[in-house]
């Protein structure tokens, strides 16, 4: 029995627009157990509508364009397999508030959407979810007083080695850009 078919062709390159690389300054952070998957829709892995409990709210990760690093790997299994996401975050400040940042994701389990500089034809691809299925968890962190490039603390989450995610990272998108960010705005904490 296959566990899935094709469905469909692929043009699979436009030759007088090849997709933007890189990523914007912004990364928001869900905690994974704040997140309503009742009331979320997710549909064709795109997330059109999400929702968190109650007064829960996400949290807004800020620092320079192209600094985080979202990559997907697959995750070859016997008989299944699954994608491993990871994100890296660079952190360029030297404080109380950037350490105590770095130590609450020890520990944490999150969703982060990441802002793709790739919007796509009508921007469904602008932002992206890691970790929806089973959430990134702090898997590796460095700091040196050297301070290479000027990065304080540079941090790598990513899937658990015993929970990975059923598909590739999934897009955030309603109806428009506008609503999009409309939707994403409205779950930051104040």
């Amino acid at each position: 029995m296959d566990c899935s078919k094709i469905t469909q062709g692929l043009q699979a390159v436009n030759c007088g627009q090849p997709a933007i690389a890189g990523t914007g300054a912004r990364v928001i952070l869900i905690n994974y157990s704040d997140i309503d998957r009742k009331l979320s829709v997710v549909k064709d892995n795109v997330i059109t509508s999400l929702v968190l409990n109650g007064t829960s709210k996400a949290f807004d990760f800020q620092s320079l364009d192209n600094t985080n690093l979202g990559e997907i790997s697959l995750n070859r299994g016997t008989y299944f397999s699954n994608w491993q996401h990871d994100l890296t975050l660079r952190v360029f400040t030297k404080n109380e508030l950037s350490k105590n940042f770095v130590n609450n994701l020890n520990g944490a389990r999150v969703v982060a959407v990441i802002q793709n500089k790739e919007s796509g034809p009508n921007g469904e691809v602008k932002y992206e979810a890691y970790g929806w299925d089973a959430g990134l968890e702090l898997n590796e962190g460095t700091a040196t007083t050297n301070m290479a490039d000027m990065i304080v603390y540079q941090i790598k989450m990513g899937s658990g080695t015993n929970s990975k995610e059923g598909s590739l990272p999934k897009s955030v998108f309603k109806t428009d850009l506008t609503q999009t960010e409309t939707m994403l705005n409205s779950l930051i904490a104040a």
